[in-house]
């Protein structure tokens, strides 16, 4: 299901860019997830769920798949549910 509305939407920066190329708490190469909001890079549910402890830590709800590019998903971890 894809969300149409979110009230965390409002949490992600136009522009923002990874702030790496790996996890930046493990170092892994991926699968990774890029917060929408900081630019947090972290390795996804599948492998250390880093990307999930920084929703955690910091309330930034909004991912997006790494790499950027047509394919990638977003995702708010607070609704589980991807976003159009």
């Amino acid at each position: 299901m894809l969300k149409t509305e979110c009230d965390h939407a409002e949490q992600i920066v136009e522009g923002v860019e990874p702030k790496a190329a790996v996890c930046e708490t493990c170092g892994i190469e991926g699968p990774l997830r890029m917060c929408a909001t900081c630019g947090y890079v972290g390795c996804c549910e599948s492998k250390n769920s880093h990307d999930t402890d920084h929703w955690q830590e910091t309330g930034h709800a909004i991912i997006m798949r790494m790499p950027l590019n047509a394919d990638s998903f977003t995702y708010c971890y607070e609704h589980k549910d991807y976003l159009k």
